[in-house]
């Protein structure tokens, strides 16, 4: 896809960013350590969540201990707010006519709780129809290193009569392979389930690099307990 906004993107030392007079949206490596953040960016104030795989959306900034949650939703200035991943699907929102951005931590137990979705209606109930939002997909593991038991894929084959009339997700999930396991495509699910809450595909950029794959990614599938996260953020400055 090419978008006006797409073009924007750059390589950063510890990833690559989108930024233009008012939003940074960062999508990180495995270089992407918070104190390596907080020197490249030090006018931030990273805000993370304890990610649970939940379908939990929270207003930041919180008060107290770190909450459980999968996506945060802001209106203010110069907080980032973080997204870790190792395989899982990080997503950027940006309303312009609300005034919200939102970062979403969607892996496959995220697509089948619906956080995309959710987080969306989190948004509209404050007051933004998001048809003018934009939104950022991240690295995250490709449909030919993503492969799973009948399990999940019933799982999340059950979660797709609720976008199939936004994008065309009929290969979503594709049949048994040699291996006896089913592929998934994260990435047209999550397209899906952003173009339901009324992100339109031209108003999406996808930096879908295969994590399992990349040397400059962190891969839990790949690596298992030694994996640590990259992490991914959206600030307004």
């Amino acid at each position: 896809m090419s978008h006006p906004f797409m073009r924007k993107f750059e390589e950063h030392p510890l990833g690559v960013a989108f930024e233009d007079s008012n939003v940074t949206a960062f999508f990180g490596d495995r270089r992407s350590t918070p104190d390596a953040l907080s020197l490249a960016f030090p006018d931030f104030t990273f805000i993370g969540l304890k990610q649970t795989h939940s379908d939990i959306v929270i207003a930041s900034p919180y008060e107290g201990a770190q909450p459980e949650g999968d996506a945060h939703f802001t209106k203010a200035h110069r907080v980032a707010l973080t997204i870790r991943t190792a395989d899982c699907v990080p997503v950027l929102i940006h309303d312009p006519d609300s005034g919200f951005i939102a970062a979403i931590h969607a892996g496959w137990r995220g697509v089948e709780n619906e956080i995309v979705r959710k987080t969306g209606a989190r948004l509209q109930e404050n007051g933004t129809d998001l048809k003018r939002a934009r939104a950022w997909i991240g690295p995250h593991i490709g449909l030919e290193s993503f492969e799973v038991g009948d399990d999940v894929a019933s799982k999340l084959e059950a979660r797709l009569d609720a976008v199939r009339g936004h994008s065309d997700v009929a290969t979503a999930i594709h049949p048994h392979d040699a291996s006896g396991k089913k592929k998934v495509d994260l990435l047209s699910i999550v397209r899906a389930q952003l173009r339901s809450i009324g992100i339109e595909s031209e108003r999406t950029t996808e930096h879908a690099i295969d994590t399992f794959t990349s040397p400059h990614h962190e891969s839990f599938r790949r690596d298992r307990e030694r994996a640590t996260r990259q992490i991914s953020f959206i600030a307004f400055k």
